[in-house]
C-alpha cells in the first residue's frame, strides 16, 4: 500500500455532513456558524459548534472554522466574541478572508492557527511570504495556478499551502468577484452568492447580437484532480482541499471515500455520475487552458444521472432509466432546475413502485430529451450532536477595541478634496488643481502623466490585481520606471493596490478592489507598505466611509469579475469582432468585458 503525506480537508455544512466526512475518512474538516462564505448552507448552530469540536477532538480529526467574509466596523466586537468561543472551545484554525480578522485572532487567542482563505486570492510568492509576517501559518490557495507555480511559491515562502481538489468551480477569481453584490446586493464576499455566473448569457459584439453564441457562458465545469493525487503530493502541497459545503452527506461521504482511497492505495474511483457539468482538471495541471472551462449547457449541479426522456405526450413523459426510480425519489430534468418528487411510475401499462428500463412518468414538464437526474435527500443525522458533550479547553484573551487611524492623505485633504476616477484619461485635462485621480494601470502613458502634471493633478494609478511570480518583476520595473518620470511627465502621486505584493516603499493607496471594510483591515495594511489612504471596498456605504477614514469609491465604471479563462478564446469570438463585446443577461443587461494580460475582465453594465 502507498500512502501520502498529504492532508484530506473535507467540508461540513451541516452536522450530517460532517459525520458523513468523519466516517469517510477526511484528516480535516472545515465548518461555519456565522460570518461564512456559504450562509446558504445550513451550517451550524453555537451549541451545535462546540459539540462539533468536542467530535472532532475525539475522532482526532482537525477542525478548521470558517470565518472567510469580509467584516464591517460595527462587527468587529461580535466577531471578538465568536472566535473567544470557537478558540476556547478547541477549533484547530481559523479560516480567513478579512484582514482585521486575523488582527484580532492574534490578540486573543494566540495559539489559533490562522490559515488564508481562497478569498484572498493569493497567487503570488510575495504575498504569501507577506502574510507569513503577519502570522498566517497556511495560504489555500488561488484556483488559477498551475501546479508549479503552487510549488514555487511553497518553496518561496516557506508556508503550508493547501488546494482544492475536488468541486465547483468560480468563473472569477475567489474574492474578486462583485458582480451579485452590484446587481443584488447579495455579496459573494459576505457569503450570500446569488450565482449570476450561472446564469444563461446572450453575447453582443459592436452592437449586433451573435445568436450561435448564447447559453450558461461562464458556468464552469466541475473540479476533479482524483487521478493527480500522486503528482500533488509529489509537488509537496500540504493539504487538498474539496468544495462542497452546500453539498449533502451523501454526496460527500462519496466523495470523501474517493479521495481518502486514492490518498492511500492510489486506486481510482468513478465519479463521472456526480455532476452534469462534465469535469475539468482545472488550472493545476493546464487543463483550463487547454480545453474548454465552461460547461455552457449546463448551469448548476443537477444530482446523479439516471436516465433520458425519449417521448413526450399528454399522457406524461416516456423514460429511459438507466438506474432504478422508485416513488418518493426525487428527480431533476436538463431543461429545469425544478426538483419533482416521483409519485407515480408505469411500466407495461402497469403502476410500479420501482422503474427500471423504459417507463412512463406522469410528468408534462418534461422536455424531449431533456436528461433526468436523481436528487438526493439531505440525511437526517444533524442530531447527533445532542449526543455531545462541549468542552472548554482554554481561555482567550480580551478584545480592546482600537483608536481610529488617521492615514496621511485624509488627515491632509480637506473636504473639498475631490477623488476622480475617470472612465478615460482624457478627462484629466478638465479637472480642478489639487484632484487626486484614479486611473488604470494601461492609461498610465507619458501623455496621461504630462496632462496631470500641467492641471496640477495628484495621479494615482492602479496597479494590476492579478500578479503571477513571473509577472512580478516586470510590474515592478514598471512602477520605478513611472516614478523616476522626468521632462514632461511627472511621477505619479501614489500607487493604488489592491495585492499585497504591490505595496512597497513608493506612497501607496489601498484600492478599491482590496475589499477593506473596517480600520482593522486597513490598518493590517500597513504592514505591506508605506500607505497613504484607503478607498474603501464598494461595499462599504459611501456616508460611513469618510467616519472609518477612508476614501469613498465614486467610480461609475465598475471591474465586477476578473477570470485567468480568456473568454474570446473559449467562445471562439473572431478577432474582428473584439472591439466592443457584451454579454446581455436575463434581464438585459450589458456588461462589457475585455481582455487585460490574457485574462477576461467583465464591467458593470452602463447606466
Amino acid at each position: 500500500m502507498i500512502t501520502m503525506a498529504l492532508e484530506l480537508l473535507a467540508p461540513a455544512g451541516s452536522p450530517a455532513a460532517l459525520k458523513a466526512a468523519v466516517e469517510a475518512g477526511a484528516d480535516s474538516v472545515y465548518l461555519g456558524s456565522a460570518w461564512n462564505a456559504r450562509m446558504r448552507a445550513r451550517n451550524f448552530t453555537k451549541e451545535e459548534l462546540a459539540s462539533a469540536l468536542a467530535y472532532c477532538r475525539k475522532e482526532k480529526v482537525k477542525s478548521y472554522i470558517t470565518l472567510n467574509t469580509l467584516i464591517f466596523e460595527q462587527e468587529l466586537a461580535g466577531v471578538a466574541d465568536h472566535i473567544k468561543f470557537i478558540y476556547e472551545n478547541g477549533a484547530d484554525s481559523l479560516i480567513i478572508q478579512d484582514l482585521g480578522v486575523a488582527a484580532i485572532a492574534r490578540e486573543i487567542a494566540p495559539n489559533l492557527k490562522l490559515h488564508a482563505s481562497t478569498q484572498m486570492s493569493v497567487h503570488n510568492s510575495k504575498t504569501a511570504e507577506k502574510l507569513k509576517k503577519i502570522g498566517f501559518k497556511r495560504i489555500v490557495l488561488a484556483r488559477e495556478l498551475s501546479l508549479e507555480q503552487a510549488a514555487k511559491i511553497k518553496e518561496n515562502s516557506g508556508i503550508e499551502i493547501e488546494s482544492f481538489c475536488h468541486g465547483a468551480l468560480c468563473y472569477s477569481y475567489s474574492g474578486k468577484c462583485l458582480l451579485s453584490y452590484y446587481q443584488t446586493g447579495r455579496s459573494g464576499n459576505r457569503g450570500a452568492c446569488a450565482q449570476l455566473c450561472r446564469l444563461p448569457w446572450k453575447l453582443f459584439c459592436k452592437g449586433k447580437q451573435i445568436p450561435e453564441i448564447n447559453g450558461h457562458l461562464t458556468s464552469t465545469k466541475d473540479l476533479n484532480t482524483l487521478e493527480k493525487i500522486p503528482e500533488i503530493a509529489k509537488a509537496g502541497i500540504d493539504c487538498v482541499k474539496i468544495e462542497g459545503r452546500l453539498r449533502d452527506a451523501a454526496y460527500l461521504r462519496t466523495i470523501v471515500k474517493a479521495y481518502r482511497r486514492a490518498i492511500d492505495t492510489s486506486q481510482i474511483t468513478d465519479l463521472s455520475k456526480f455532476t452534469s457539468r462534465s469535469y475539468t482538471g482545472g488550472y493545476l495541471f493546464g487543463a483550463a487552458r487547454k480545453s474548454r472551462l465552461t460547461s455552457p449547457a449546463a448551469p448548476s449541479f443537477s444530482g446523479t444521472k439516471i436516465g433520458e426522456v425519449i417521448e413526450t405526450s399528454r399522457k406524461g413523459a416516456e423514460v429511459r432509466l438507466t438506474a432504478a426510480l422508485a416513488v418518493g425519489d426525487s428527480i431533476r430534468a436538463s431543461s429545469s432546475n425544478k426538483i419533482i418528487e416521483i409519485f407515480r411510475i408505469y411500466k407495461n401499462e402497469k403502476e410500479v413502485p420501482v422503474g427500471t428500463g423504459n417507463c412512463i412518468l406522469k410528468i408534462k414538464s418534461f422536455r424531449r430529451g431533456d436528461t433526468l437526474f436523481k436528487v438526493e435527500r439531505a440525511e437526517i443525522e444533524d442530531d447527533f450532536l445532542k449526543r455531545i458533550k462541549p468542552s472548554r479547553i482554554r481561555s482567550a484573551l480580551p478584545f480592546k477595541p482600537k483608536e481610529k487611524i488617521v492615514f496621511p492623505i485624509t488627515n491632509s485633504a480637506s473636504k473639498e478634496t475631490r477623488f476622480i476616477f475617470p472612465e478615460h484619461p482624457r478627462e484629466i485635462s478638465s479637472l480642478s488643481s489639487g484632484s487626486f485621480c484614479v486611473i488604470n494601470w494601461e492609461d498610465a502613458t507619458e501623455e496621461s502623466l504630462a496632462a496631470a502634471k500641467e492641471k496640477g493633478v495628484k495621479l494615482i494609478i492602479e496597479t494590476p490585481r492579478i500578479i503571477f511570480d513571473e509577472e512580478l518583476p516586470g510590474v515592478e520595473a514598471r512602477m520605478k520606471e513611472l516614478e523616476q518620470s522626468e521632462g514632461s511627465a511627472s511621477s505619479p502621486f501614489a500607487f493604488s493596490v489592491s495585492d499585497p505584493s504591490l505595496a512597497s516603499n513608493y506612497p501607496t493607496i489601498v484600492s478599491t478592489y482590496a475589499n477593506v471594510c473596517n480600520t482593522l483591515a486597513a490598518n493590517e495594511w500597513r504592514n505591506f507598505g508605506n500607505i497613504q489612504g484607503v478607498i474603501a471596498s464598494i461595499e462599504v456605504p459611501k456616508k460611513v466611509s469618510p467616519e472609518l477614514g477612508f476614501i469613498p469609491f465614486a467610480g461609475k465604471s465598475v471591474e465586477l469579475m476578473i477570470s485567468e479563462n480568456n473568454l474570446f478564446k473559449e467562445l471562439n469570438i473572431p478577432e474582428s469582432q473584439m472591439d466592443g463585446c457584451e454579454l446581455v443577461d436575463p434581464n438585459g443587461n450589458h456588461f462589457p468585458f475585455r481582455l487585460r494580460n490574457g485574462r477576461t475582465v467583465i464591467l458593470s453594465p452602463k447606466k
